[in-house]
């Protein structure tokens, strides 16, 4: 009787539980887009030099705010390296 010489395998896998942690900053902007100027009114013209009111090259200004809801789509996953890295292992699954 010939004998065979099987390699028999018990393949395994091993889980290792973690907690993983990204701190995320969430940095706000706002834009200014075009502007539109509409005229308010008829212009008023006096003949004559007239005295200007207000303040000479001020500015004018306003408030503008916005509630917004920022959504942060996040993937959570692992790479395995050489690195030094840091993680929080548990116990169990």
């Amino acid at each position: 009787m010939d004998v065979i010489n099987e390699n028999i395998t018990c393949p395994a896998v091993g889980y290792q539980p973690a907690t993983i942690c990204v701190p995320v900053t969430v940095e706000p902007f706002a834009k200014a887009g075009i502007t539109r100027t509409k005229c308010c009114g008829d212009a008023l013209v006096i003949p004559g030099r007239q005295g200007c009111t207000g303040i000479k090259n001020g500015v004018c200004t306003f408030t503008a705010s916005q509630n917004i809801c920022v959504a942060v789509p996040v993937e959570y996953g692992v790479c395995i390296s050489g690195e030094q890295t840091q993680v929080h292992c548990s116990d169990c699954c």
